[in-house]
């Protein structure tokens, strides 16, 4: 995982093109890691997490964004559009008007949300 500051504020990022979360439990092993860091959230990458993660019938997308938000984490999630479709796509535009959880299609746009 990369560690970077913008504006004073610490964020983490997931490796771009490398799995990072599989499950609930290393979701809870990459919180440990921001709260180490003392990170204001984390901007992950489709390739980061579990393949079923799109499909809301999974059940992967609730738990692991749950355990951010439990953690007071922000999650940015950098993806193209042609993930934002079905159900999720149902799901990002209701959670891109929180602030816990959202989808960008470009990563300076993350990144501008994480640190404000």
């Amino acid at each position: 995982m990369n560690v970077f500051k913008i504006n004073g504020k610490t964020v983490i990022e997931g490796p771009p093109g490398q799995a990072l979360i599989h499950n609930e439990r290393e979701a809870v092993d990459v919180i440990g890691f921001c709260g180490e860091h003392e990170a204001v959230g984390i901007l992950l990458y489709p390739e980061n997490l579990p393949e079923d993660f799109f499909d809301l019938k999974s059940g992967q997308l609730g738990n692991i964004v749950q355990k951010f938000v439990n953690y007071y984490l922000k999650v940015a999630l950098v993806l193209s559009p042609e993930f934002v479709k079905g159900r999720f796509e149902e799901f990002a535009t209701e959670s891109n008007r929180g602030n816990h959880f959202r989808t960008f299609y470009e990563r300076k746009s993350a990144e501008k949300w994480l640190t404000r």
